[in-house]
């Protein structure tokens, strides 16, 4: 197709074998040679290739709802529209606009991009924002509109990708409407979400922007999971990757100062000296230990407590990229960090086998156990993210980062990428076949993860990377 960058139809295995070759003999990228970087722009056409065919191709424009605005949120393994209609998460839909404006970012020949972004946009201001309390609601209904069910609390983690998407969207648009709403939203978590006196953001919050503390109920009566109350990592990381976005295009010096505050918190507070993040705190942070939890059924403990190995290598990159932007790209010490959240996944969550990081695994008896055997298709392709990011640093470290992204990217084409109907299942099907029919898009399931992944990788074969 035009459009694409020097397109070569060349054999995964075949490339596979060329680059398995050149590092077992001692010529690796890094080192400059003309065979190496001859392989490493036919392996990034060929992640290239599988982009469009997998991924983008797939999904746009199919779930551009023409009718209700925004994005379509469930279908089937097939790409047909499900039959029980989701509600419209925040979440998706903003991940959705950042997507298609970073598609459009580095293929500015696809001109559509910007439009379906803008699409995106448009539902974000008109439907999910919340006009009498202000902030965006987690949910609505499939058109839009809010009804009781959607009608319920507000989470800092849907805020941060709206900010996220938001930034992406106006940094390639000059939307001005745009720069105005994702103010309005930081101004929104600054007044209710953000802890004036302990510093970070309080995850729930009700519909007029209150934090719920850990022994209320929410607004239908019940309680949430035991995360609420808490300061959490999955929230955390995005807050810092959504300020890193919004700095970029407004570098106010608010905007720097709460930037500043959550990746010196996550880089010194959430990261474990031994390289995994420590996943949930107290308001003035105290660790959520075992022991604090001990009252809650098992399945919660594990919740709170365990190593989740694709948002550790995912936090390496964040690490990193946030450094960037604010100026600290040399910084010995985050760079130090960052390595070791790969390295301590490498050794406790990686497949030896096949390739690929599990999901989950916690200490048992002085021990790491994997819990969850599942290759999610996000925590993959962050970690081949990672990997090859890891290689560009450290070339010759022994940890052989370069042959490892490459056993990564055959696992992700061998077991997550349905050859049949495109896309890529929710799970690799080595370790979970069940995963092979499951849907194909789900509220938490979108183009963020992978596009941008497989974005950043061909990038950085052809030595185009930023960072």
């Amino acid at each position: 197709m035009e459009f694409r960058k020097n397109i070569l139809p060349v054999s995964i295995l075949m490339l596979v074998q060329i680059m398995l070759s050149a590092c077992g003999s001692g010529s690796r990228p890094g080192n400059h040679s003309g065979q190496d970087l001859s392989d490493q722009a036919l392996l990034a056409d060929t992640l290239e290739n599988s982009l469009f065919e997998f991924i983008i191709d797939p999904w746009y424009p199919l779930n551009i709802d023409t009718i209700n605005g925004g994005y379509i949120s469930a279908f089937e393994r097939d790409w047909t529209v499900a039959e029980n209609a989701q509600m419209k998460a925040l979440v998706q839909q903003a991940r959705h606009v950042w997507s298609t404006a970073f598609i459009y970012e580095h293929y500015p020949e696809r001109k559509e991009f910007l439009g379906y972004a803008a699409h995106g946009f448009r539902f974000l201001r008109d439907a999910m924002w919340d006009k009498e309390y202000g902030g965006f609601h987690a949910y609505c209904e499939p058109d839009g509109t809010q009804t009781a069910r959607s009608i319920n609390d507000k989470l800092i983690y849907g805020q941060a990708f709206a900010v996220y998407g938001l930034s992406q969207y106006y940094r390639m648009s000059n939307d001005q409407e745009a720069l105005q709403l994702v103010k309005k939203a930081f101004f929104w978590m600054e007044e209710h979400g953000h802890d004036q006196e302990h510093g970070g953001y309080f995850e729930f919050l009700r519909r007029n922007g209150t934090p719920y503390h850990a022994d209320e109920p929410n607004q239908t009566g019940e309680r949430d999971s035991p995360a609420r109350g808490l300061k959490d990592y999955n929230s955390s990381i995005h807050l810092m990757e959504a300020f890193t976005e919004l700095y970029r295009i407004w570098p106010d010096s608010l905007v720097r100062e709460r930037l500043e505050e959550m990746f010196y918190l996550i880089r010194d507070t959430f990261v474990h000296p031994d390289g995994y993040l420590q996943l949930y705190f107290y308001p003035d942070w105290k660790l959520v230990t075992p022991q604090s939890m001990n009252d809650l059924s098992e399945r919660n403990f594990r919740f709170t407590s365990h190593y989740t190995y694709g948002h550790d290598v995912e936090t390496a990159y964040l690490l990193l990229e946030t450094a960037h932007f604010l100026g600290l790209c040399e910084d010995e010490k985050t760079h130090k960090i960052a390595k070791r959240l790969v390295d301590h996944s490498l050794e406790s969550g990686w497949d030896q086998m096949a390739g690929g990081f599990y999901d989950a695994g916690i200490i048992s008896e002085g021990k790491i156990k994997i819990i969850n055997n599942h290759k999610s298709w996000w925590g993959q392709v962050e970690g081949m993210n990672a990997l090859l990011m890891m290689h560009q640093l450290y070339p010759e470290d022994p940890n052989d980062y370069y042959g490892k992204f490459l056993k990564s990217w055959k696992h992700i084409d061998t077991y997550l990428i349905d050859k049949e109907y495109g896309g890529w299942f929710n799970n690799g099907l080595d370790t979970y076949p069940e995963s092979k029919n499951r849907p194909k898009s789900h509220i938490w399931k979108t183009t963020y993860h992978n596009t941008r992944g497989m974005i950043r990788c061909i990038m950085m074969l052809r030595g185009e990377n930023e960072y």
